[in-house]
């Protein structure tokens, strides 16, 4: 009879905390889930994390994402349904689809509570419209195009006129140079024995640098001429503005400087 109690007595000194420890979890379980009911989810999360360290039950990781969703912690709540998804995978199709339930929930609640966007900024106030074409031609009138026909023929005349006269000046002073080289070159010429010959060349040389200088001259006023017809021949439709040409002629024979407006 003894040995019996004492039997007796040793196997409820084992059986005890084995039956203590069986029951630890469903106790924490109602801990964690009066925690998340009462609203202190960080007990009731903290509670539920040590259960699934213990036991490694992917459901503890369910009831967290629980916890949180009934809290309004819908970014945590998302984060542990998706845990449980991937810790456990042989979930049957039910459970699977009530799982994306939840998290589509906590996404959409996640949605409507992000701030709306500014509306846009207001278009700046419209300016006043200008006054109509009219009234501005009115009271500004535009100068109408100087159109001067005369220049079109004016300005081939001075053309053909400055190539003339330049040619004449060239004629001239080739002259002069021809007979100014046959008065150099007789040595009867410049001396004592002055013939009519001489007179006559020098005369003639004489006579032809005139008549060079007067072409270059003119073919230069000629020049001025023909460039400011060209440049005045099309018709301008703004204001006229001074305009100066200038034109030289060598060989250092003559000059002129012109100007003109258009």
């Amino acid at each position: 009879m003894r040995r019996m109690l004492i039997l007796l007595a040793l196997s409820a000194s084992v059986l005890a905390p084995r039956a203590a420890f069986a029951a630890r979890p469903a106790v924490l379980d109602r801990q964690a889930k009066k925690a998340c009911l009462s609203g202190d989810y960080v007990k009731g999360v903290g509670i539920l994390a040590e259960l699934y360290v213990d036991t490694g039950d992917a459901t503890y990781l369910y009831n967290q994402g629980r916890c949180y969703e009934q809290n309004v912690r819908y970014v945590e709540a998302a984060e542990r349904f998706r845990e449980y998804l991937r810790k456990a995978p042989k979930l049957s199709a039910k459970v699977r689809e009530e799982v994306e339930q939840h998290i589509a929930d906590c996404e959409a609640a996640i949605a409507k509570s992000q701030p709306s966007a500014p509306p846009p900024p207001a278009p700046p106030p419209t300016p006043p419209l200008a006054p109509p074409p009219a009234q501005i031609v009115a009271q500004a009138p535009a100068p109408a195009p100087e159109i001067r026909p005369w220049q079109r023929t004016a300005k081939w005349v001075a053309t053909g006129a400055a190539v003339a006269f330049l040619g004449l000046g060239v004629a001239g002073h080739a002259i002069y140079y021809g007979k100014n080289s046959d008065y150099n070159d007789d040595p009867t010429c410049g001396g004592a024995e002055d013939t009519g010959r001489c007179k006559s060349l020098a005369d003639s040389a004489d006579t032809a640098q005139i008549v060079a200088i007067a072409g270059y001259s003119a073919a230069a006023v000629a020049a001025g001429l023909a460039v400011t017809f060209w440049l005045t021949d099309k018709p301008s439709a703004q204001a006229p503005q001074p305009t100066g040409v200038a034109v030289s002629c060598a060989p250092a024979l003559a000059g002129l400087a012109c100007a003109g407006r258009f």
